[in-house]
């Protein structure tokens, strides 16, 4: 019996290792696209041997700052009225700095060394303390309004004053006041509003 298991056992495994091997020659690879290429042919990616030698890798590029005239942007203004009140350091405005709007005071730092030096109706200049104005940043002004035309208007049918001879208005039909509740209305004659009893 304990024979028998162990034959039936080896041909299990050999017709499956068959199976297998078979299935493994027979069988057919899928077909690679175009697009890719084998390993051994492509590219090998650039290798830095700088580092593994000892030199030092160059630092990196500083980033390009923004010009200050796209950073800066003037959404409004409050002047003073007099030049001797300008003089003075007097006015306030309101600008955008990288999307975030503040409200500076003349002689504060709006962005790094800048500082609002001096206001007017409809601009602020931007610069160093005790030199000369190195921006000066304007209101943008308001786009046009649209305008454009109504059609003629059309005559009405109604006439003020009343309808001209020879035509005859329809009135509208007469409201009868609702009895009051519980008291029946008197007898009326046909074509008339009912009465009320006296």
């Amino acid at each position: 019996m304990l024979a028998r298991l162990t034959t039936f056992t080896v041909w299990l495994l050999l017709g499956g290792s068959v199976a297998y091997w078979g299935v493994q020659l027979l069988a057919r690879p899928l077909a690679m696209p175009a697009s890719a290429l084998p390993v051994g042919e492509g590219q090998s990616p650039a290798v830095d041997l700088g580092r593994l030698l000892g030199v030092a890798p160059p630092e990196p590029a500083p980033e390009p700052q923004m010009a200050v005239s796209t950073r800066l942007r003037l959404i409004g203004v409050v002047a003073p009225k007099n030049a001797r009140a300008a003089d003075a350091g007097e006015g306030v405005a309101l600008i955008e700095v990288d999307g975030v709007t503040r409200t500076v005071r003349v002689g504060a730092v709006v962005d790094g060394e800048l500082r609002l030096l001096r206001v007017g109706t409809r601009t602020a200049s931007l610069g160093v303390a005790g030199q000369a104005p190195a921006q000066v940043l304007e209101i943008v002004p308001p786009a046009a309004p649209v305008t454009g035309s109504l059609p003629p208007a059309a005559p009405s049918p109604v006439v003020l004053g009343g309808n001209p001879p020879g035509t005859t208005a329809q009135m509208p039909p007469q409201a009868v006041a609702p009895p009051a509740y519980g008291v029946p209305l008197a007898a009326s004659a046909p074509g008339q509003p009912p009465q009320q009893p006296r």
